[in-house]
């Protein structure tokens, strides 16, 4: 009877343990909330997608997401399930007022506001910040 109600206790204990790390270690999909706000084109083959979290509201600022990629077709949503997969060039809450493809090829923007992420592996990318 001892070992029938150990047993029972001990699988218990495990499982809120397992549920627990699980809880802990959950990262949500802050993109989710996302929509396709705006898209440029800068070249032949360069695309910028901007895309607004509608997560934002009172206390949580409105976060902007810059995204550099070829150009994609299909629905809004489509294309925000497109852009999700790859990283943003830049993630924060101020804007870019001037993004262009010089005749080297390279990137130039121009953005304004607080970054919260940069993506480092665009090499062509110069990026221009404003205070």
């Amino acid at each position: 009877m001892v070992i029938k109600w150990a047993h029972r206790a001990i699988t218990a204990a495990l499982l809120v343990l397992v549920v627990g790390f699980w809880w802990l270690n959950h990262q949500p999909n802050v993109r989710e909330n996302d929509v396709l706000q705006r898209s440029y084109q800068l070249s032949d083959r360069q695309w910028l997608y901007m895309t607004v979290s509608r997560a934002g509201g009172a206390t949580v600022p409105t976060v902007y997401r810059y995204y550099l990629t070829g150009h994609l077709l299909g629905t809004d949503d489509e294309i925000i399930q497109q852009l999700s997969a790859g990283q943003p060039v830049i993630e924060g809450t101020g804007s870019v007022s001037e993004a262009r493809v010089d005749k080297n090829g390279d990137i130039d923007m121009t953005y304004s506001g607080k970054i919260l992420s940069l993506n480092g592996s665009f090499t062509d990318v110069r990026l221009k910040i404003k205070q």
